[in-house]
């Protein structure tokens, strides 16, 4: 039977046969930390997909102007700048500092630095208590299970709202240098919004939920993509000179001018629904 239980653990397998190599939680933190500010640099690229969505939440009536918001896994401030712009009180949780100092910078930069708090802090360790109306996560490693999910629900006393990758997000460059690296196929995204949507419709909810798919071409530095995917594949625990040699490679034979052009691909599904 396809109930909750069904789900939860469908969850489970799902996220335990997609990250076979798990990272060290600190090395996960401290490679965020490091790309911070290149990372809100990626958000400006797409920000009219993000505005986009916060503009369609916000015309449903899911945020309103003066509601109080915890956004889980903040980042540099991807969504909680622009729920400021529309009079939403936002909290930006994150365990990144660095992260949550470039989302302190920007807001102070848009004139929200009223509207905009950061608290560094792991979303675990918080009270499941309704000290929220609104509880909001997007592409969150936070929330991974049943009970991370059930504890929005106990955080806000209104609405949630969950984004999640929807079958498909690719890097291309990423997914290739894995393939050379690891000799096997890179996995998908850890995150399939279908699982959370069919545990909350399993507990009694009815979500709303729309797709937006979008894609970016980015002319990314040599110097920064080799940094960078050498720090990725050092967390999961590849490393060595032979690993930088063959990433420089890699990178390298793809250059133009000390360019390389990186392809993304998303489709993420945007969920909220209301507390019971």
């Amino acid at each position: 039977m396809y109930d909750t239980q069904f789900w939860a653990k469908a969850w489970d397998q799902y996220r335990q046969t997609g990250n076979k190599r798990k990272p060290d939680p600190k090395a996960w933190v401290e490679f965020w930390n490091h790309f911070s500010e290149r990372y809100a640099k990626h958000n400006d690229d797409n920000r009219q997909t993000h505005q986009d969505i916060i503009d369609n939440l916000a015309g449903q009536g899911t945020v309103k102007p003066g509601d109080t918001l915890l956004d889980i896994g903040c980042g540099p401030g991807t969504y909680a700048l622009p729920l400021a712009a529309k009079g939403v009180k936002v909290t930006g949780l994150d365990t990144a500092s660095k992260m949550l100092a470039t989302l302190q910078n920007a807001a102070a930069k848009a004139g929200l630095s009223d509207t905009i708090n950061i608290l560094k802090a792991d979303w675990s360790d918080l009270p499941s208590e309704p000290a929220y109306d609104v509880a909001f996560a997007a592409k969150s490693p936070a929330i991974n299970d049943y009970n991370s999910l059930m504890k929005m629900t106990r955080v806000a006393r209104k609405v949630c709202c969950l984004i999640g990758f929807a079958g498909r997000q690719d890097l291309d460059l990423r997914r290739l240098l894995w393939e050379q690296l690891l000799k096997e196929p890179a996995p998908g995204p850890s995150f399939d919004i279908i699982y959370p949507l069919n545990v909350l419709y399993q507990e009694g909810y009815r979500p709303n939920l729309t797709f937006y798919s979008y894609s970016h071409t980015e002319q990314e530095p040599l110097v920064y993509l080799l940094e960078h995917y050498t720090r990725y594949f050092a967390m999961l625990g590849v490393s060595g000179p032979n690993v930088e040699d063959s990433i420089r490679g890699f990178l390298q034979e793809r250059a133009i001018d000390g360019l390389c052009i990186e392809q993304s691909n998303t489709t993420v599904g945007v969920m909220w629904w209301k507390i019971n």
